[in-house]
C-alpha cells in the first residue's frame, strides 16, 4: 500500500488542478433552456478537425471556418495535414487567421501538435540524443572461482550477475556489478558456480510503425523537455494572451511507445522500492521460480508509469500552468491499448495524465449493427479513464469518421454517435473540414466539401443532435452498478482476458460499468459497506477479470469488499499467480479460497456467502445477458436503475444513467438496425416526473407513465429503429404536452403542402441511385439471412438490328457475387467479406447477342459473427449505335432460387426488394452521394386551426437519410431517422406558409394538426 500511496501523491503533484476544476451545476431550468436554444456555450463538445496545408489564402480559410460555424460546431482543432511550413512563419500566420476568426465568432480553438502524424515525431526532426531508447543485452558465461575482465559499453544501464539453473536465473543469487565498472571495463572475481553475466545497455528504439519516423523518448525528462521547448513553447510565445481564453488546449494524435527504457525508469524503481536487479533480469531473461511473473510485472508497470508521467504528465502540467488542456488519442483498436510500440503500452497509465480519456474511430472500423472485436467497446475504455481519474465533467473524446469515405450516411453517423454517447464518450471531434476540398483524397469525409456535398444541410442536424446529448451527458455524475477491475499489465506476464466481451454482455443486460485499474482500486477506492466508493461513483458489484497474474493488494481489496457484504463476480477462471514481489501463489490461493471457496467451479449459483450479505460468483466465460440478469438481478438482488418490464430488446437496447443538475437522466438507445418500431415499458428507479427530451427534434414531452411508489415508475415508450431518447426525471414538475404515440389521432384532415419548385432528376446512368437491394424471400434478409448462395436471373431482349457499342453491369452483393451472361461468366467480386462496399463494373459487351439474353447471378452470403444481412443490387447499361441505351436494374421482376444450382429442378420465385440504395444497413457504398433534390412548398393554415392551442406537425413520407427543415424562412430543426415528423407550430402563421426541406424531397409532405 505504501508504494501505491506514493504513486497517488506523484499523480496529484502532476495534476494540481483536478480538485479545483469542479464548478457549481446550473439549474435544470437553465439546462432546459440550453437544450432548446443551443447557445454557443452548449456547442463546445462538437469540435471538428480543421485542416491547414500552408497554401490556402486568408479568404479561403475564413470561408471554410464560416462553414464550420454554420454547422453549429462550438470548437475546432487546427491540424497540419501536413502544413508546408509547420512551426514556421506561415504556420503561425494561418493559426492567427483561425484564432482571429474564432475570437470574433465566439468559437474555441485547439492546436494540433504535429506536422502530420504520429505525434511526438516532430516532423521527422528528432535528434538521436532525444530519440526513444530500447533496452539491449549481451551475456557472458563464467564458471567460478575465477576473475572476469570484460568490456562494457558507454551507454550502460547495469551489469548483473546471476547463477544459472535449468529453470532460469536464480533470483536470490543476483549481484549488481555496475559499480565495479571502470573506464568501460568490468573486473570481477566470480565465486564458485556457473554465473551468467548480463550486460544491460540502451540503444535506439525502433522507429515509429506509422511512417518510420524517429520518436521522442517519453521516459527521459531531458527528451521531453526538448520536445516541449521545440513544439509547445513557440505556440505559447506567439499566442500567450489567448491561452485559456479562445485557445483551450493542444491535441495529440496516435503517438507510439517504441522503446522500453528511459532515464526516469530507475527513479521509478527506487520510488516503488522495486528490486531493479530482479525487474531487469525478468524483463529480458527468465528468473527461476515464482518471482519471474512478479518481477516482470514490476518492470512493465514501472515502465508504463514512467512513460505516462514523464511525457504526458509533464505536457499536461506545462499546459495547465498556462491555462489550457491537453487531449488526444493513441491507436487503441485490436488491443493496442495494452501493447508496446505501435500502441499505448497501457492506455490508463498514459491518459491519466491527460485532460480526458480519448480515442478515435476511423477507417471503417465499425458500422451500424456490428460488434467487431477490438473496437466495439473502446468507448467504454475511454470514458472509464475519465471516470477512474475524476476528469472534469467526466469528459471523454473521440475523433470520429476519419477515412470512412465521402459516402458515409447520416443515419450511419447517428448510430455511431449513439454508440459512443451511450458508453460515456461525450466530446465528438468529426473528421474533418478541409479547405482543399473537394480536390483532396486524404481520408474523407469532408463536411461541406467545397459545395459538392449535397447532404451538407444535414450536418447541422447531426451536430445539434450530438450537442444536445453532450450537454445532458456531461457534468453531474455517472450512475453505474458495476466496477470492472481492469486486467491492465497482467496481459504482459501471463494468460489474461480483456474486458470487452463481458462488458457487452453486461450492457446487453442493462448493467453499465466502469473499467478501473488496479492502482485506482487499491489506492483510491473505499469500501463503504456493500458499496465501493470512488469520487462521485458508487458501485454495488465488482467484476474480477480472468487473469493468471494479479497484484496481491488488489485481491486483498476484493476480499475486503466481499467481507463487507459486497457482490463479487469472477468469470471463466480465477487468478493463481502473484504480480507482487514478496508474495507467492500460495498467498493468492489463500485469498481466492476465502472469497470463492476451495473448489470453485463455473456456474450461476453463488460460490460463497457471508453474514454481511457478501456473495461471490464464478460464472462461465460465455455467460449470456439473460444469465447475468438471473445472477445479479434475481440472486444477488442488484438490479439496473432502468429495466425492461415489457418489450424485446434483441440485445440492442443500451442505457446510460447520469445525474444532471440534481435530476436523473437516462439515455436510452435502440441500436437495433434490423427491426422496426418497438413498444417498451421501462421500470425506472427515479423520483420526479418523467419527461422525454428528444435531442433530434428538440422536443420535450411527457411520456405515458405510472408511478409504482416514491422511488419507482413505469414509463411506456415507442422507439423506432435506431431511435434514441433522453428520459429526464424532473422534481419540479414542469408542464409539457404528451408525447404523440401510434394511437394519436389528428384533429383535422392533413393539410397538403404543395411543391412549388422543379423536381431535380438524379443522374443515375452509371450509379446505383434509384436501385434497390433484393434477396431470396426468406425471413428478413435486411437484418439476418442464412449463409449460402442464392441465384437470381432475368431475361432481356436486344433488338435484332441493334449494334452494341458498349455494355456494362454495375453491381454489388453482400458478400460476394459472380455474373453469368448467357451461361458464360462475365466476372466476379474479389471474394472478401467486405468487398460489397465497393460496387464493381463488369464489361458484358462481348457476351450479349441480338434477341433473348439471360443474366444469371450467384450471390453468396458468407458466415459472420456479427449481424449477417444479405442483399444483391445492380444496374446494367447497354449502349447501341443510333439508339437510346437499354437500361435496367435488379428488382422484384427478377427471379430467385435457393437451389444449389440453377438447373431444371430449381424452383424460381420473385426476388424480394428489401431496401433502397443508401438505406441501412448498407448505406451509400463506394463514396457515391445522391444529388440534391430540395423541396420547396406552400400551404395554407385555415382559420379553424388555433395555433395557440393545437400542435401542428410537419410529417414527411419516405425520406432519404434525413431532413433539414425551414418554415417561413426560419430553421425548424431536422430529423435523421424515423419518426419523420417535426413540431412546427411556433413557426406557422394563419394563412399562407412556406416550407423548405433539404437535401432531398420526401415522397409526400403534409401538416397534421393534433
Amino acid at each position: 500500500m505504501r508504494v501505491l500511496r506514493f504513486t497517488t501523491i506523484l499523480f496529484c503533484l502532476c495534476l494540481p488542478a483536478l480538485g479545483a476544476l469542479a464548478k457549481p451545476e446550473p439549474s435544470i431550468k437553465t439546462v432546459e433552456q440550453q437544450f432548446t436554444t443551443l447557445p454557443m456555450e452548449a456547442r463546445r463538445l462538437t469540435g471538428p478537425l480543421f485542416w491547414l496545408h500552408g497554401d490556402e489564402s486568408k479568404e479561403r480559410l475564413e470561408f471554410f471556418l464560416g462553414k464550420l460555424k454554420e454547422g453549429d460546431n462550438g470548437s475546432f482543432c487546427t491540424e497540419s495535414r501536413p502544413h508546408s511550413d509547420w512551426l514556421g512563419p506561415k504556420w503561425f500566420e494561418d493559426l492567427d487567421v483561425c484564432l482571429q476568426y474564432a475570437k470574433k465568432n465566439h468559437l474555441k480553438m485547439w492546436i494540433f501538435d504535429e506536422k502530420w502524424w504520429p505525434s511526438q515525431t516532430v516532423a521527422r526532426t528528432v535528434p538521436p540524443e532525444y530519440a526513444a531508447k530500447s533496452l539491449q543485452t549481451s551475456t557472458e558465461i563464467v564458471t567460478g572461482p575465477q576473475r572476469l575482465t570484460t568490456a562494457v559499453a558507454g551507454n550502460m544501464v547495469a551489469v548483473i550477475a546471476g547463477k544459472k539453473t535449468n529453470a532460469g536465473i536464480d533470483s536470490a543469487s543476483l549481484i549488481n556489478l555496475t559499480l565495479l565498472v571502470r573506464d568501460k571495463t568490468l573486473t570481477w572475481d566470480a565465486p564458485a558456480g556457473d554465473w551468467e553475466i548480463m550486460k544491460f545497455e540502451w540503444g535506439l528504439a525502433p522507429r515509429a510503425g506509422q511512417g518510420g519516423q524517429v520518436i521522442v523518448d517519453g521516459a527521459s525528462k531531458d527528451c521531453v523537455d526538448w520536445f516541449l521547448k521545440t513544439v509547445y513553447q513557440p505556440h505559447y510565445d506567439h499566442f500567450k494572451d489567448d491561452f485559456g481564453k479562445t485557445i483551450v488546449g493542444f491535441f495529440y494524435d496516435e503517438p507510439e511507445t517504441q522503446g522500453d527504457w528511459g532515464t526516469e525508469l530507475s527513479k521509478t524503481f527506487a520510488e516503488r522500492d522495486v528490486d531493479a536487479n530482479k525487474a531487469l533480469v525478468a524483463w529480458k531473461y527468465q528468473l527461476s521460480g515464482e518471482e519471474q511473473a512478479a518481477a516482470k510485472y514490476a518492470y512493465v508497470d514501472a515502465l508504463g508509469e514512467t512513460w505516462g508521467r514523464t511525457m504526458y504528465g509533464s505536457t499536461l502540467k506545462w499546459c495547465e500552468d498556462r491555462g489550457v488542456e491537453f487531449i488526444g488519442h493513441f491507436m487503441e483498436h485490436n488491443g493496442l491499448y495494452l501493447k508496446r510500440g505501435l500502441g499505448a503500452l497501457n492506455l490508463f497509465q498514459m491518459q491519466k495524465y491527460c485532460s480526458m480519456g480519448g480515442m478515435d474511430l476511423v477507417c471503417q472500423q465499425l458500422w451500424p449493427g456490428e460488434r467487431r472485436d477490438g473496437i466495439y467497446q473502446l468507448p467504454k475504455l475511454t470514458s472509464s479513464i475519465s471516470h477512474a481519474y475524476n476528469k472534469t465533467d467526466d469528459l471523454a473524446m473521440c475523433e470520429i469518421f476519419g477515412a470512412y469515405g465521402q459516402g458515409i450516411t447520416y443515419p450511419q453517423m447517428k448510430w455511431l454517435c449513439d454508440e459512443h454517447q451511450v458508453r460515456g464518450v461525450n466530446y465528438l471531434i468529426p473528421h474533418s473540414f478541409n479547405p482543399r476540398a473537394p480536390n483532396d483524397t486524404d481520408c474523407p469525409p469532408y463536411f461541406y466539401n467545397g459545395d459538392e456535398d449535397a447532404r451538407w444541410p444535414l450536418y447541422r442536424v447531426w451536430a445539434d443532435y450530438t450537442n444536445r446529448l453532450s450537454l445532458m451527458l456531461s457534468g453531474g455524475k455517472h450512475v453505474a452498478p458495476v466496477a470492472f477491475l481492469f486486467c491492465g499489465n497482467s496481459v504482459y506476464v501471463g494468460k489474461a482476458t480483456t474486458p470487452e466481451n463481458m462488458t457487452s454482455t453486461l450492457q446487453d443486460a442493462l448493467y453499465d460499468c466502469d473499467w478501473l485499474p488496479y492502482e485506482v482500486f487499491e489506492g483510491d477506492m473505499k469500501v463503504t459497506g456493500k458499496e465501493l466508493a470512488h469520487g462521485n461513483e458508487r458501485y454495488r458489484i465488482l467484476v474480477v477479470p480472468p487473469v493468471e497474474v494479479i497484484p496481491y493488494a488488489s485481491l486483498v481489496k476484493v476480499k475486503q469488499f466481499f467481507d463487507a457484504g459486497g457482490v463479487v463476480v469472477a468469470y471463466d477462471y480465477l487468478p493463481s499467480v502473484s504480480a507482487t514481489l514478496g508474495r507467492t501463489s500460495s498467498d493468492i490461493k489463500a485469498v481466492t479460497e476465502a472469497v470463492w471457496g476451495a473448489d470453485a467451479k463455473a456456474g450461476l449459483d453463488a460460490q460463497k456467502t457471508n453474514p454481511a450479505g457478501g456473495r461471490s460468483y464464478l460464472v462461465p466465460g460465455n455467460v449470456t445477458p439473460e444469465q447475468i440478469q438471473q445472477v445479479l438481478g434475481k440472486d444477488a438482488q442488484v438490479t439496473p436503475t432502468l429495466q425492461v418490464a415489457k418489450g424485446d430488446t434483441n440485445h440492442w437496447l443500451h442505457v446510460l444513467h447520469r445525474q444532471k443538475s440534481g435530476q436523473d437522466v437516462f439515455l436510452v438507445c435502440n441500436q437495433d438496425i434490423q427491426n422496426g418500431a418497438k413498444q417498451f415499458t421501462f421500470r425506472v428507479k427515479a423520483k420526479g416526473q418523467p419527461e422525454r427530451w428528444d435531442a433530434m427534434r428538440n422536443e420535450i414531452t411527457t411520456p405515458s407513465f405510472k408511478r409504482i411508489n416514491a422511488d419507482t415508475v413505469d414509463v411506456s415508450i415507442t422507439l423506432e429503429q435506431m431511435e434514441s431518447v433522453l428520459l429526464v426525471f424532473r422534481t419540479d414538475n414542469q408542464a409539457h404536452p404528451m408525447r404523440l404515440d401510434t394511437a394519436a389521432k389528428p384533429r383535422l384532415a392533413p393539410i397538403a403542402v404543395t411543391r412549388t419548385n422543379t423536381v431535380q432528376s438524379a443522374q443515375v446512368g452509371s450509379s446505383l441511385f434509384g436501385c434497390s437491394w433484393v434477396w431470396f424471400p426468406e425471413g428478413n434478409p435486411r437484418a439476418e439471412a442464412p449463409a449460402g448462395t442464392r441465384w437470381f436471373k432475368k431475361e432481356i431482349t436486344i433488338p435484332e438490328n441493334a449494334k452494341i457499342t458498349q455494355a456494362a453491369f454495375l453491381l454489388s452483393a453482400d458478400n460476394v457475387y459472380e455474373l453469368f451472361v448467357n451461361g458464360k461468366s462475365a466476372g466476379k467480386s474479389a471474394g472478401g467479406a467486405e468487398d460489397w462496399r465497393k460496387p464493381g463494373t463488369l464489361d458484358i459487351s462481348k457476351l450479349l447477342k441480338s434477341g433473348q439474353n439471360v443474366f444469371t447471378i450467384a450471390a453468396t452470403n458468407l458466415k459472420s459473427g456479427n449481424a449477417n444481412p444479405a442483399g444483391l443490387i445492380g444496374r446494367y447499361t447497354i449502349s447501341v449505335e443510333n439508339g437510346k441505351p437499354i437500361v435496367g436494374w435488379i428488382d422484384k421482376t427478377w427471379m430467385a432460387t435457393n437451389a444449389e444450382q440453377p438447373d431444371a429442378s430449381a424452383i424460381w420465385v420473385a426476388a424480394l426488394e428489401i431496401a433502397k440504395f443508401g438505406e441501412m444497413p448498407w448505406g451509400a457504398m463506394g463514396g457515391t452521394i445522391l444529388p440534391a433534390d430540395p423541396f420547396a412548398g406552400k400551404c395554407t393554415i385555415p382559420q379553424s386551426v388555433n395555433l395557440k392551442k393545437n400542435r401542428v406537425f410537419l410529417e414527411m413520407d419516405d425520406l432519404s437519410e434525413g431532413a433539414s427543415v425551414k418554415v417561413n424562412g426560419k430553421f425548424a430543426g431536422g430529423i435523421i431517422g424515423k419518426p419523420f415528423r417535426i413540431d412546427v407550430t411556433k413557426l406557422l402563421k394563419p394563412g399562407a406558409n412556406s416550407v423548405t426541406i433539404e437535401p432531398y424531397a420526401p415522397k409526400s409532405v403534409s401538416l397534421v394538426v393534433y
